[in-house]
């Protein structure tokens, strides 16, 4: 029902996103051949990797990074498509890791990490282990890309305080989700900001801005869009899935509402400003 209700959200322009796909499998084949330098019984970790990256998804965090690179001029090159690759193996990682402790079975019409571990290694307790292995590969391997996206060592630390930032608040967020924090739609609307509105788009502009040397003014602008938009997007899944708290319809289009105000006036590039606030349309939950 609420599937034909909220539109999907789109992904990375074809061309870039292609980008980041051969940057992604750069590296894994590459990181490949380093564990198999070690024992060849090491590459099962990054063959997982390939095959969750390879199974789908919008790259969304990806968008953000790059549209919050664009929206503040930075030129085209492959540190921003490095960067942006990055963030996805972040959410790889997360993805794993949250399949873990929600149990889940499947992803994307395929089984969980975990679940396909436990039937290669005969048990589900080692196929949580092996899981765990293969998020905190991912979370290893983001960090390495991002430092070594080529950017100067200025923009590079400024991005990764803003890298560390957005993972502090991960972290936060999804002990907050396991400890039954959000109930109510303002727990539910609290932990949203922390464990996804965080790493989905706040988090990703503030780098990609980062990376370009955003003015504080402008930077200003992306997060508070970021905050708002990321929160829509989890109510917006909250929506999707029959686990929102009531009020969340409205407090979802009260958000995107919020993001484009955050934008009006603001001093960055038109064409990327008028790509986030297509992303935050697509975002809204329509009246059912």
């Amino acid at each position: 029902m609420e599937a034909a209700q909220v539109p999907s959200v789109p992904s990375l322009p074809s061309a870039f996103r292609a980008r980041v796909e051969a940057a992604l499998e750069a590296e894994l084949v590459r990181r490949r051949a380093e564990l198999e330098a070690l024992d060849p019984r090491a590459t099962a970790l990054v063959d997982e990797l390939r095959r969750l990256l390879a199974a789908g998804g919008k790259r969304l965090r990806p968008t953000f990074c790059h549209l919050g690179y664009r929206a503040v001029g930075g030129e085209d090159g492959e540190g921003i498509v490095r960067a942006a690759a990055a963030l996805e193996l972040l959410h790889t990682f997360a993805l794993v890791h949250d399949d873990v402790m929600d149990e889940a079975t499947e992803r994307r019409g395929a089984a969980t990490t975990h679940v396909r571990f436990a039937a290669l290694l005969g048990s589900s307790a080692r196929g949580r282990s092996a899981a765990i292995l293969v998020g905190d590969l991912a979370a290893v391997l983001a960090e390495s890309l991002l430092r070594r996206s080529g950017f100067p060592a200025p923009a590079l630390e400024a991005a990764f305080q803003r890298f560390d930032a957005m993972r502090l608040a991960m972290a936060a967020g999804q002990y907050l989700d396991v400890a039954g924090a959000g109930s109510d739609l303002p727990g539910v609307e609290h932990v949203a900001r922390l464990k996804t509105a965080a790493y989905t788009a706040e988090g990703p502009l503030a780098i990609g801005a980062a990376l370009a040397g955003a003015p504080p003014e402008l930077e200003d602008a992306l997060r508070a869009y970021g905050r708002a938009v990321g929160e829509a997007f989890q109510l917006r899944d909250d929506l999707l899935d029959g686990s929102a708290p009531d009020g969340a319809r409205e407090r979802a289009n009260a958000l995107v509402d919020e993001a484009l105000a955050a934008l009006v006036g603001a001093p960055g590039d038109a064409e990327a400003l008028a790509a986030l606030r297509s992303l935050a349309e697509a975002i809204r939950p329509r009246e059912g």
